[in-house]
């Protein structure tokens, strides 16, 4: 993107939205809106657009994308077959990059993609891919501009959904790519509605029209933008599509009405987003001082009757609280026997596998016992370290699932919180409180080192050398033998516990910034409403601040 296309967006005006709204939460302690403030930011720094294709599995996104791109490029089936997040932009040289999700990268050739995105060479995604970035010399009509393929939706993997609503914050243009059979679903609503706090670009590619005759096309777009009209005033743009011989109309339709506009127009479309998220941001502090204001109307004799009805009794926010840290004492006291547990299958099959490749090797093992013993060390610590290593791999997605399920509870869990508190605002003071959801996160849970220690003490290895192997050999492989039983047992203990121990670490992450965010929320409030009458001056002026921004950013003013 050029320089030309970032100044659509009136830098300066963004820095006087960033800096008013951040000079404000100082002065007034609104500390609930630095985690929003934090994320408009860092999209205001963004350079490129993503053009998300996002809905449910078998809808045709990476038929549509492939199609577009005039390459199979992207897995296709009739089953699931996408498990990670796939962007594709211009870049000089045909390239592919993974990322996985303890932040290595790896180059690949972009005809090995499918090895890290398809469901069947990378089950569960049990590769721990993060995103596969792809650059194409072919994409140079498409510059400044990303097509993201996501994970379907409602597929039996929930980790394909969970893939693809993490990526939603990204959101630059929305694509939801729905089916004609059946030709829109309530979840399909429910994902426009997610997306339209990210972005107001929206769009609906109406996929598969092929197997419809014209009357029947005609029919089915109307009744989806009937549909979409019940929901949202400003109209969702429906675009038909088939990847089919005959169909090229649509595909030059929805080039003309939409991607030739975003591909010439990139920078406005980000400005639009951005402004969005500005928009809001702008409107939310506002809220906050609108408390404030109403609260400084109050006599001083009634503001603690005023905190009561909104916040509630002490005991009644220490329950919340309480209410947060339970999920997350429940979750740890449970992830030790989840992984053994997890584990216990594997036992058999690793041991079964260990002693068989033990009876291979033992035979090559000769002179002393001392020099057996050696053998016997050495090859153990090295398969066995790459058994745990494996399986460590193989299990991270349950491993690390309580992670998810934590956050999304813990969000959950203060998403009701901020409704109840909004309905009591309303109730007492005749205002809302709008707050922007903020997914609770915390870095990725990185693998153990897995390593295997010595098998054996000095004390015995200082005696073995003296000892012919040719006199105990039947006896010296039945103990090794036991040997592998036990240290097979051992170490999948110790990998279990090596789990816990970062599994819950993440968890405890999680309960304390989901606590700190509640206490900001609970602060916000507590200070706003403590706003004294000699206030109200100054806090009618900010509000016109903000208001007076508002204005000029939606009319492009300096």
């Amino acid at each position: 993107m050029t320089e030309s296309d970032t100044a659509r967006v009136a830098p300066e005006m963004v820095q006087a939205a960033l800096g008013t709204v951040e000079a404000l939460c100082k002065s007034h302690e609104i500390s609930a809106l630095e985690d929003f403030l934090e994320s408009c930011r860092a999209f205001a720094q963004e350079k490129t657009l993503n053009i998300a294709v996002l809905g449910r599995f078998k809808a045709g996104k990476s038929s549509f994308l492939n199609h577009l791109l005039g390459r199979p490029l992207l897995p296709i089936g009739v089953i699931p077959v996408t498990s990670a997040v796939t962007e594709i932009q211009w870049g000089p040289h045909e390239r592919a990059e993974i990322l996985f999700a303890d932040g290595r990268r790896n180059q690949v050739s972009v005809n090995r993609i499918v090895d890290f995105i398809s469901e069947s060479q990378n089950p569960e995604n049990s590769k721990q891919v993060a995103r596969v970035r792809v650059e194409l010399p072919s994409m140079g009509r498409y510059r400044g501009i990303r097509f993201v393929d996501t994970p379907g939706l409602e597929s039996v993997f929930e980790h394909n959904t969970d893939a693809s609503l993490e990526w939603l914050p990204n959101v630059g243009l929305a694509l939801v790519a729905v089916g004609v059979d059946p030709p829109l679903s309530q979840h399909d609503i429910e994902l426009i509605r997610n997306l339209s706090r990210y972005t107001p670009n929206i769009s609906l590619l109406l996929t598969k029209v092929d197997v419809l005759d014209e009357n029947e096309r005609v029919q089915v777009r109307e009744f989806v933008q009937k549909q979409l009209a019940r929901y949202w005033n400003d109209a969702v743009p429906v675009f038909p599509y088939s990847v089919r011989p005959g169909y090229e109309h649509l595909r030059a339709q929805l080039d003309d009405s939409l991607l030739s506009q975003v591909r010439a127009d990139a920078g406005e479309h980000r400005a639009t987003i951005l402004l969005h998220k500005l928009d809001s941001l702008l409107t939310e502090c506002a809220d906050y001082l609108n408390v404030a204001l109403k609260a400084a109307e109050v006599a001083d004799a009634e503001r603690e009757e005023l905190r009561l009805r909104i916040l509630g009794q002490k005991e009644s926010l220490d329950e919340t609280r309480m209410a947060l840290k339970l999920i997350v004492q429940h979750a740890t006291a449970n992830t030790r026997s989840a992984f053994e547990a997890l584990l216990r299958p594997d036992e058999l099959p690793v041991r079964k596998k260990l002693q068989e490749s033990l009876d291979h090797e033992f035979p090559s093992w000769t002179r002393s016992l001392r020099v057996v013993t050696e053998k016997f060390d050495d090859w153990l610590g090295v398969v066995l370290t790459g058994d745990m290593a494996k399986l460590s791999t193989k299990h991270r997605n349950e491993f690390v699932e309580p992670v998810r399920r934590v956050s999304r509870q813990l969000s959950q869990s203060l998403q009701d919180f901020r409704n109840r508190l909004s309905e009591r605002m309303l109730e007492t003071l005749g205002v809302p409180l709008r707050t922007t959801e903020m997914e609770l996160q915390t870095e990725g849970p990185r693998s153990p080192d897995v390593r295997v220690g010595k098998i054996f003490d000095r004390n015995w290895e200082l005696l073995s050398w003296l000892i012919p192997i040719a006199l105990v050999r039947g006896v010296v492989l039945t103990h090794y033998h036991h040997k592998v039983e036990e240290l097979v047992f051992t170490n999948l203990s110790r990998l279990a516990s090596q789990w816990e121990d970062i599994v819950n670490a993440s968890l405890v992450a999680l309960g304390k910034e989901s606590i700190r965010r509640l206490d900001a929320l609970i602060g916000t409030i507590e200070k706003l409403i403590a706003s004294a009458g000699q206030q109200a001056p100054q806090i009618r002026e900010d509000t016109q601040s903000l208001e007076y921004l508002r204005r000029r950013l939606s009319s492009g003013g300096p």
